[in-house]
C-alpha cells in the first residue's frame, strides 16, 4: 500500500513538474510599443501585385489583435474552430472553398521563425521590427 502511495506521489509530482516548466519555457509577448511593417500582396493571378505597405506602431500582442486595432487595413476576421481566421485585408479576399486563400509569413518574427512557419495568428507575438507579408494566392503549390 505504501508503495502505490509513492508511486501515487511521484508520478503526481512528474506531472506539476512538466506543467511548470511548459508555462515556464511559453513565450510570452513583448510589452510596450513596437514597430512592425505590413506588406501586402496580390498572387491571385498571373503576376504578383504589392497593394499595401506600411510600418505601423502598436502596443498589441499578438498578431490578431493587431489585425483587429488598424482599421484602415480592412481586416476581416472570424473566429472558427482553430481560432481567428483571416478572410479579408486591403481589399483582398479570399474564398475558402475554392480560392483564392490568404496566407501570411514572416522571415524576422521569433515564432514563425522557431515554428518554420507562422502558426494561427491568436499564437503569433509581435516584437518589435517584425515584418508581415500577406499574400493572397490562387494555389498552394510553387
Amino acid at each position: 500500500m505504501k508503495r502505490k502511495m509513492v508511486y501515487a506521489l511521484m508520478a503526481l509530482l512528474l506531472i506539476l513538474c512538466v506543467a511548470i516548466v511548459s508555462e515556464w519555457m511559453k513565450p510570452s509577448a513583448e510589452t510596450g510599443e513596437k514597430q512592425i511593417t505590413v506588406i501586402v500582396m496580390d498572387e491571385s493571378g498571373n503576376t504578383s501585385k504589392q497593394v499595401w505597405e506600411k510600418t505601423y506602431q502598436t502596443d498589441t500582442e499578438n498578431l490578431t489583435a493587431f489585425l483587429k486595432e488598424k482599421e484602415e487595413l480592412d481586416a476581416a476576421i472570424v473566429e472558427s474552430e482553430y481560432g481567428s481566421l483571416l478572410n479579408e485585408i486591403a481589399g483582398l479576399k479570399q474564398d475558402m472553398e475554392k480560392g483564392p486563400w490568404l496566407v501570411f509569413e514572416s522571415e524576422n518574427n521569433r515564432i514563425c521563425v522557431e515554428a518554420g512557419m507562422c502558426p494561427a495568428m491568436d499564437d503569433v507575438l509581435i516584437e518589435d521590427q517584425d515584418v508581415f507579408v500577406f499574400r493572397l494566392i490562387s494555389s498552394f503549390s510553387s
